[in-house]
């Protein structure tokens, strides 16, 4: 029991010391997982060790056990907290900052092909028609009388990068999703692991039980047989004493 409750103190220190990494900004799928397993690993530890404290025969010691339990527990939870809250919010600060990128590449790209289109002429010299009748596309992008024209497909590449941007965010939900159903698949097998542990405890005692009353029954019938032995012989002695004593008597 006492390696149980080190272990758990282990886990613990390690779970705070990833915790404090995840909030300092390392915010990881790899480690995302590997505290995701600690907290698992620690809370079937936590089960364990209070397995253990309620076989306890000693009740000082399984008062002091289950105390440590409670502790455990108190700290399980508080950590679990902890790495949701993190979670959250390094969640929200990357769809941010890629919501940012976003709009900056765009508004980059934007501003790039603005100004290619307000400084790009065509030179008049190897224009030969009359200025009056030259094309519009003749003229200068920056004419007050004209409108920037509109760069086509910049809307659907947009789109196309925020579809992805929003791809990205639900397949990272779903994985969370599977991690959790994961583990509470995990949580349900190590219970029922128990429950047929202390199921087949109960029927080995039952076994060994129903074995004891069988020899008990077989002694009780051995011994029944030479009482039964014994009474007769005891009764045929009585009667030959009396007989003899009859005819000394008589």
């Amino acid at each position: 029991m006492n390696s149980l409750y080190t272990s758990g103190v282990r886990q613990a220190s390690s779970l705070q010391a990833d915790l404090e990494r995840l909030r300092n900004g390392e915010n990881s799928a790899a480690l995302l997982g590997q505290i995701s397993a600690s907290l698992a690993a620690m809370n079937r530890t936590i089960d364990d060790y209070d397995s253990m404290a309620k076989r306890e025969i000693i009740k000082a010691k399984q008062e002091k056990a289950q105390m440590r339990v409670q502790k455990f527990r108190t700290d399980y939870t508080e950590l679990r907290n902890q790495f949701e809250q993190l979670k959250t919010q390094a969640a929200v600060e990357q769809a941010a900052a890629q919501r940012a990128d976003l709009i900056t590449g765009a508004s980059t790209s934007a501003s790039a092909s603005d100004t290619r289109r307000r400084f790009q002429t065509t030179p008049a010299e190897h224009s030969t028609l009359h200025p009056g009748l030259r094309p519009e596309g003749d003229q200068h992008a920056e004419s007050p009388f004209r409108a920037p024209t509109p760069q086509p497909g910049f809307g659907a590449r947009e789109r196309q990068a925020l579809d992805e941007h929003t791809f990205i965010q639900n397949t990272e939900s779903r994985l969370d999703e599977f991690l959790q159903q994961g583990l509470d698949v995990l949580e349900n097998l190590r219970d029922q692991r128990i429950m047929l542990n202390g199921t087949r405890r109960r029927l080995l005692d039952a076994a060994n039980t129903l074995g004891l009353s069988r020899n008990v029954i077989g002694w009780i019938e051995q011994r029944s047989t030479q009482d039964m032995y014994i009474f007769f012989a005891g009764a045929v002695g009585t009667f030959i004493c009396f007989y003899f004593i009859w005819l000394y008597l008589g």
